[in-house]
Parts: C-alpha cells; sequence; structure tokens
C-alpha cells in the first residue's frame, strides 16, 4: 500500500538506506561509520549506508569506499553541492521503505539511531530534536550557537508555520514512500534544505514527530554560523514567496534563477 499522492514506485522492500554527506571528512567519518555499521548490521534487515562525497579535497571517498563490503556505496561528485545539495542526491538514490539522513561528525549513537526508525512505526517522519523534554546533551553548543538556532526557529515557526523546536539538527528519517514525493517540491540546496523538505512534507499532509534524543556537539563543526546565517534568511524567505497562493504567477524562471543562486552562494563557501 502507498500513501496518498505516491506512486507505487516511491515504496521499497523491507530495510533502511543510510545517507551520509560528507564534505573533507576523512577524519571523522571512518569513525562514524565504525560506530553506526555494526549496528546495522545487528538489526537483522537489509540495510545501506550512502556516502555523498561532495566536492572534496582529501581521503573522504577513499576511507568511504574501503567499507564497501559493509554495505556503504560512495556517491562522488567534483564540485561542491552544499549539503542539501548532497543529502538531496542521496536520498534520491535510496532503496529501502526507511530512509534517512546524519551528519558525517555522527552526532548520535545507533541506540539513539534506532529509536528514530522505531518512530516511523507510527509516523511518516522522525526529525531527532535537540530541544524537546527529554533530549540530552553529552557535549553542549557554544552560547552563539544556541542562540542562532533559537532565533533560526523562531523564524521557521513565524514565516513557515513549521511547529517543531528544531529542524537544523543532522538526523532526520522517513519512509520513502513520504520523503520522494516531498523531495520533488524542493528547491534549496544549502542548509535550509531541512526546512523546506520538512516544509513540503507537512504541506502533504504527512505525521511529523519531533524525537527527543541524546545528542553531541563536535567542537570540529564545519558549520560557518556568522556567513551562513544571512543567505539561509534569505533562503527561508524564499521559500515562504514561492509557496505563497500567488506563486502561481511568477514565472518559473525567476524560481529556478534563485534555487541557482542559492546553491552558487553555498559552492562560494
Amino acid at each position: 500500500m502507498t500513501t496518498p499522492g505516491t506512486t507505487p514506485s516511491d515504496a521499497g522492500p523491507e530495510g533502511l538506506s543510510l545517507v551520509i554527506p560528507a564534505w573533507n571528512e576523512e577524519d571523522r567519518l571512518a569513525r562514524t561509520l565504525e560506530k553506526h555499521i555494526p549496528a546495522l548490521e545487528a538489526r537483522g534487515t537489509p540495510y545501506e549506508v550512502i556516502v555523498v562525497v561532495d566536492g572534496h579535497a582529501d581521503r573522504t571517498a577513499e576511507v568511504a569506499r574501503s567499507y564497501a563490503d559493509r554495505g556503504v556505496r560512495v556517491l562522488e561528485f567534483p564540485g561542491k553541492l552544499g549539503k542539501g545539495g548532497a543529502i538531496q542526491q542521496g536520498l534520491l538514490q535510496v532503496k529501502y521503505d526507511y530512509v534517512g539522513y546524519l551528519d558525517a561528525d555522527g552526532p548520535i549513537s545507533p541506540v539513539e539511531l534506532s529509536k528514530l526508525t522505531n518512530v516511523l512505526q507510527e509516523f511518516d517522519c522522525a526529525v531527532a530534536s535537540r530541544w524537546v523534554r527529554g533530549s540530552h546533551a553529552i557535549r553542549q553548543e557554544p552560547l552563539a550557537n544556541r542562540i542562532a538556532g533559537r532565533s533560526w526557529n523562531f523564524l521557521t515557526r513565524s514565516l513557515l508555520f513549521i511547529p517543531l523546536r528544531d529542524t537544523q539538527f543532522g538526523a532526520k528519517f522517513f519512509r520513502r514512500s513520504v520523503v520522494l514525493p516531498a523531495l520533488r517540491a524542493v528547491a534549496l540546496t544549502n542548509r535550509s534544505f531541512d526546512v523546506d523538505l520538512l516544509y513540503h512534507i507537512r504541506k502533504r499532509g504527512y505525521r511529523v514527530s519531533e524525537v527527543p534524543v541524546t545528542w553531541t556537539h563536535d567542537p570540529d563543526t564545519r558549520m560557518p554560523i556568522a556567513r551562513a546565517i544571512p543567505l539561509m534568511f534569505l533562503s527561508l524567505v524564499g521559500v515562504r514567496v514561492m509557496n505563497l497562493p500567488v506563486s502561481r504567477w511568477v514565472p518559473r524562471q525567476w524560481v529556478a534563477w534563485f534555487s541557482d543562486f542559492v546553491a552558487e552562494s553555498e559552492r562560494a563557501r
């Protein structure tokens, strides 16, 4: 059975597809794979890990390929796609009925990942959250990051009416039959990809659960908060405008130009 509004090709066989976007992650990727692959093997159901190597300048692809005999596939792109673009390319290649993506620094444990996928038995989308009751930080983010995150959350609630406390944490899981149709409407490939995708999932009436997790912040994060904020704000406004009732009269080439502008700005960082 498929979800209303989907096609049979959107569904997939039983199993889990995990997408990991990786830009210059040779130093952290192996640690994350060593942590999660044994747990995936122990699940007793089919799985695949898709590492999307995003315009790297190091040994990220080589590290990922060394796990080919343990269910890891590598998608390698010569140019920088942006984090959202890398996730998007990975999601387009998934084959199992449960799919999700996880940051390359592995911010959650295999136990938390399993908790998120179990939520998909009742919901269409499971969003890991740092800010709902029951969440716990092993290593907290710097204060500036927390302020920026809460400000971003206020904007997403105000402009897109997404009733989630944390849209940006790097662990989200979906039914394949849900994420593929929503993905076709997503225009952004930068770090605002998450809100664009969640907006279209909710717009289609799918059930979203925000799940508290135990997580840790990596002090070597690749996230340039100060430089990313202006473009992310512009992206958020773009999502709102592109989905207003009047947007049907906006020329499609304008939408394409905006998407290309955001993508090029992300690649330039």
